[in-house]
């Protein structure tokens, strides 16, 4: 986890802040099981966060209150932010009237299966527990991650990791993947409770997936299992969205492949120990444009936030 950049700005005590760069994340397998009695599905995934982030900075502000703005993608910029939840629930776990200014640029679209706003909520936790010295254990923020979503706790914990539960049950993995990735946005916005309530799991699936995955575990083999591109939610998903099944047929078409899926979708991916040729396909991606394409790689760092400022106290 990131001890992040704590900078001023202004005269000694004001305007503090931190600055954190929270990524997304691939989703190297997805089998999901039946519904839990909670209302959620049980699940079975290995995550790894990406070189491709949102931008987050966070300060202390003689206003009282949470003052969050975003720009980039459009995003929420009230209550409905998980950023804006992160920080109401820390400030009431630790007894602190937030006075905070936050300023959130998004790169990472939503409902694209990246976990975008999971993990700019994880970074407002992790930001706020240094920027207020409140000495929080990653198990504490574990668990107050799990409060805010399924994805959450994961980008406490990455950078490769698996989960279990409901997804909060995070069990990291000393593994990394040596391959580049070839992350293709369609623009087509999935809602993940929309795709869960049409999935009707199928045992035999599931049985055949999890023995595919404890099998390259069991090797510490990731480019193995992302490989495999095992994600029980991709028929759902496609035949909810027949224009995201178009678009994968016709990247196929052109060679490019095999085309996977990311968690719920909508984004897909193409690993590939040729960062070379990932260039040259998301280039014939871009031109046709059939969908936005760039090349990524798997954070294999210690932390999952790149520090963008830093400044002596």
């Amino acid at each position: 986890m990131l001890t992040p950049a704590i900078h001023n700005t202004g005269s000694p005590g004001k305007n503090k802040g931190v600055s954190l760069s929270p990524p997304a994340k691939i989703n190297l397998s997805l089998v999901v099981f039946q519904r839990r009695n909670d209302g959620f599905h049980a699940l079975h995934t290995v995550m790894g966060a990406i070189d491709f982030c949102d931008e987050l900075d966070i300060h202390l502000s003689d206003r009282e209150g949470i003052a969050l703005s975003c720009s980039g993608i459009p995003s929420p910029s009230g209550r409905d932010n998980l950023v804006y939840q992160a920080a109401s629930l820390l400030g009431e776990t630790a007894g602190i009237s937030p006075s905070l200014a936050i300023s959130l640029h998004k790169n990472i679209p939503s409902g694209a299966g990246l976990g975008g706003a999971s993990s700019d909520a994880a970074a407002c936790l992790i930001g706020l527990n240094a920027l207020w010295s409140l000495d929080l254990s990653v198990g504490d923020l574990t668990t107050l991650a799990g409060r805010l979503g399924s994805d959450v706790p994961f980008f406490i914990n990455g950078p490769i990791a698996q989960c279990t539960g409901r997804g909060e049950i995070i069990t990291a993995l000393p593994h990394r993947t040596q391959q580049s990735i070839l992350l293709i946005d369609p623009a087509i916005h999935v809602s993940t409770p929309h795709v869960f309530k049409h999935y009707t799991p199928d045992h035999q699936v599931n049985e055949d997936y999890m023995k595919r995955v404890h099998y390259y575990l069991k090797l510490g083999d990731l480019d193995g299992l992302l490989s495999q591109g095992l994600n029980t939610l991709t028929s759902v998903t496609m035949g909810l969205f027949p224009a995201l099944r178009l678009i994968q047929e016709k990247i196929e078409h052109l060679g490019i492949g095999p085309v996977h899926m990311s968690g719920s979708g909508s984004s897909l991916y193409v690993a590939s120990d040729s960062h070379h040729q990932l260039d040259q396909w998301a280039q014939q991606i871009n031109e046709q444009k059939l969908a936005c394409a760039r090349v990524v790689c798997f954070k294999n760092e210690n932390h999952l936030f790149q520090e963008v400022k830093h400044a002596s106290l």
